[in-house]
This record gives structure tokens, sequence and C-alpha cells, in this order.
């Protein structure tokens, strides 16, 4: 048999934390107490009670999940825990599913006062409640509607943000987590209970934690964004991070929700490139078209040359034929003075008319056989 020496207790009503002390306090018990599961946690930082009580519908850190958190650190494997719970007839309770030893239903605190000795009994001996047992005190109080439907509304809600695609999760304004739906757990790559109490801003690489701590600082009436122009990164993933504050009743807290937005920036990144790659592209078509155009230009302003070169040179040939075409045909020319007669009957002289009809001018000599016969004289001197 175990000797008992600390009792933890965690409920979120302050009546039952004060009978609950001085009851266990006569007892001859070490007892601390807390308003939730958040404030618990910090506690057992310093503190290793032998059992704890734990209520179930706590703000923050519900009961459910403070088990969890419990059985899943090392230096608790051997406390003894008891669901102390005013939702026992509504709810089915599985204390064994979720790492408790035993539960009592509340009810008149003077029934309550046997069954918690009765648990610290059986705490003593190491030994848990038996299914047979079921809840203790559970025969003494009754359903209420009312607790029933807040406990369906309460499940709807957790089934819808265990649905949804994005990472879901509640803070505390100082930035604790104190719960994560099925998105956040696998984007943290962490169960619930690992990532209860932690400081959400340590799950950020590097600088960017200063950089989340105050955007914290920052939640208030408005909601608070991040993550679309500056990166922020989770195991290497990129994240867009959507803060509100939210205030319910006397409690005030935080919802962060984390969207993955890796493989779009990745998209983006990508689409970025290939249009750089398509702009370099294009100024490189556009260099080499400017170059074939001048190309071109230089080819057009040759063959324009080349063109008016042939144009001229046509131009030549055609008065060259003109010239020829004068002269062409049949020239009645007299067989003893050569005079040639025109086309309006006149004769001339053969000068004249090529003179006339072909632009070129004569200049007038003698040969020598004509100066023989013309003037024998002169040959016969120059002889």
């Amino acid at each position: 048999m175990k000797t008992l020496h600390s009792i933890l207790v965690v409920d979120n009503n302050a009546v039952i934390l004060r009978l609950m002390s001085h009851l266990l306090a006569e007892m001859g018990y070490e007892v601390r107490t807390a308003a939730d599961g958040l404030e618990a946690l910090e506690m057992l930082d310093s503190f290793r009670p032998d059992v704890v009580f734990v209520d179930l519908v706590m703000p923050k850190i519900n009961g459910e999940k403070l088990c969890r958190v419990l059985r899943s650190m090392p230096a608790l494997q051997d406390v003894f825990i008891v669901i102390f719970s005013a939702i026992a007839a509504e709810e089915q309770i599985d204390a064994a599913g979720i790492g408790a030893d035993a539960c009592i239903a509340k009810g008149p605190f003077k029934e309550v006062k046997e069954h918690v000795k009765k648990v610290l009994a059986m705490a003593g001996l190491r030994r848990s409640s038996s299914a047979a047992q079921g809840i203790i005190g559970a025969e003494n109080i009754f359903e209420r509607e009312i607790t029933k439907e807040l406990l369906a509304a309460k499940k709807h809600f957790e089934i819808a943000l265990n649905r949804i695609s994005d990472a879901f999760v509640e803070l505390t304004p100082e930035g604790r987590v104190v719960y994560a739906n099925v998105a956040a757990c696998r984007l943290l790559s962490q169960p619930e209970e690992k990532l209860l109490f932690q400081d959400f801003a340590d799950f950020f690489s590097g600088d960017q934690r200063v950089f989340v701590n105050k955007l914290l600082s920052q939640v208030a009436g408005d909601p608070v964004m991040a993550g679309e122009d500056e990166q922020l990164l989770i195991d290497g993933r990129q994240v867009l991070l959507n803060m509100v504050a939210v205030n319910e009743l006397d409690h005030r807290f935080i919802v962060a929700v984390l969207h993955d937005i890796t493989e779009r920036k990745r998209a983006e990144t990508e689409l970025i490139r290939q249009q750089e790659d398509l702009e370099k592209l294009v100024a490189a078509r556009t260099v080499e078209l400017i170059e074939a155009n001048t190309r071109l230009q230089r080819d057009i302003v040759e063959r324009k040359k080349l063109y008016d070169q042939r144009e001229e040179l046509i131009h030549e040939l055609e008065n060259a034929l003109a010239k020829v075409n004068t002269l062409s045909g049949f020239l009645p020319i007299c067989s003893s003075c050569k005079k040639i007669r025109d086309d309006k009957g006149y004769w001339q002289q053969i000068e004249a008319y090529l003179g006339k009809h072909s632009g070129a001018e004569f200049s007038h000599s003698i040969c020598p056989e004509c100066a023989k016969k013309l003037y024998p004289e002169l040959q016969e001197k120059k002889e």
C-alpha cells in the first residue's frame, strides 16, 4: 500500500475548491488547487501530487485533455487521476479511455465526502475502479436536458473543427496553446496532448518567434494577419496566419487559424520564374527581329540601288536602241555623190543626215587615195 501525501484539485468552481481543500486538509493531505487545466500544468512544474481530482468542464484546457496530458508526462506516470464531474448523468464518461483511474459524480457534498474517501483508499492500494463499479455516486444524480443539449452542441462544434483543412488553435492571451484541431496536430506534427501548454510562437523558426510574439500582443478587436508578404515557416511549411481575440464572460482567448500556402507560393514562384524566362525569350526574339529587320532594310536599300541602276541602264539601252533604230532600214543613197534621200524626198549630204539622226558630229578630211586622185600635184610634191 502506498502512502499518499499530496493532492491536486482542479475545478473552475470556487465553492468546490474550498470544500475539497477543507476536507482533504482535515484528512492530513497537502492540498493544492487550480481553477483550470492550464493553471494546473503550470503548477505541476514544481509540484508532484500523488492524486489529482479533475473536473471535466473547465475553461482553457478541459478535464479530458488534462488527463491525456498528465498521462503523457513521464514524471506523472504513477499519479492517481480521479474524474470529479457534474455531467456524469448526461455524458458517457470513459474514464480509462482518457487515462483516469476513477470517476466520481458530483452531488450533495455530504455524499461526495464518502466517495472521496473511497477513492483515496483505492489510490493507496493502487487499484483503479472496475467497469462494474462504473461512476461512483451516479445512482444519486439525474440527467439535465440543458446539459445534454450543451454537450451535444460542444461535440458538434468539435467535429466541425476537426473536419476543416485549416489548422485551428486556441490560445491564452499570453500565447499558450489550450486547444488544437486535427489539422493543427497534423501541421505541427504532434498530438494535441503534446501541443497543449506550449508557447505558440515556439512552433515558428528562428527570428520569426519574436515576430509572432509581437503579433500576439497586437491582437485586439480587429483580426491580425501575416504570412502573405513576410514568410512564416513551421517545419519548412509556409503558412498564412490569421488571429482574432475572443471574449467570453470573464475569459479572453485568441483564436489562430493557420492556412498552409506552401504549394500556392511554390506555384507562384514557378509562375514568376516562367514569366521572367518568357520575358527574356521575348527580349531575345525582339533583338533578333530588330536585327533581321535592319538587315532587311539594308537589303531593300541595296536592291533599290540595283533597281535604279538597272532602270538607268535600261534607259541608256533604250536611247541607244532608239538611235540605232533611227538608222535602221533601207536608206536611198546616190551611187555617185553618195547623198541620202530622207523620208520627205529631199537629198542630203550623208554627214548631215547621220548627224541629224544619230547625233554624231563629223570633221572633214581626205583619205590618201582621194587625195592622190583629186590632188595629184600635191602627192607628187609630197613624194
